[in-house]
């Protein structure tokens, strides 16, 4: 007889970074995408073409489904794009905080 682990023991198999850092990091992501996505479909749905909206209410699932397609395969490009802005950040902040040191170490 097969063994079934709960929901606490699958939680507790994974890694810290991988609960602290990484889902994080692709639930933002897959919504950053999600938004994208959203974007491009909904101006196209809403347009002055009648027919449009009917295809909508008629094909809410099928739209729905390639609406999560299109998203995850955007993600890996929103993650690079979010991995720039960070080490951008980073960056800015480092010659920031440099820059305060300088200033703070020439004056005393």
């Amino acid at each position: 007889m097969a063994k079934t682990a709960t929901v606490t023991e699958e939680v507790a198999r994974d890694p810290l970074i991988v609960r602290l850092i990484v889902a994080p990091v692709l639930f933002i992501s897959f919504l950053i995408s999600l938004f994208f996505i959203d974007q491009k479909t909904y101006g196209g749905i809403f347009g002055n073409s009648s027919n449009k909206d009917g295809y909508y209410h008629s094909h809410q699932r099928k739209l729905a489904k390639r609406e999560m397609d299109d998203a995850f395969q955007l993600r890996q490009k929103v993650i690079a794009a979010m991995c720039v802005l960070a080490a951008v950040s980073v960056a800015l902040a480092a010659w920031g905080v440099e820059a305060v040191w300088t200033v703070w170490r020439v004056k005393t």
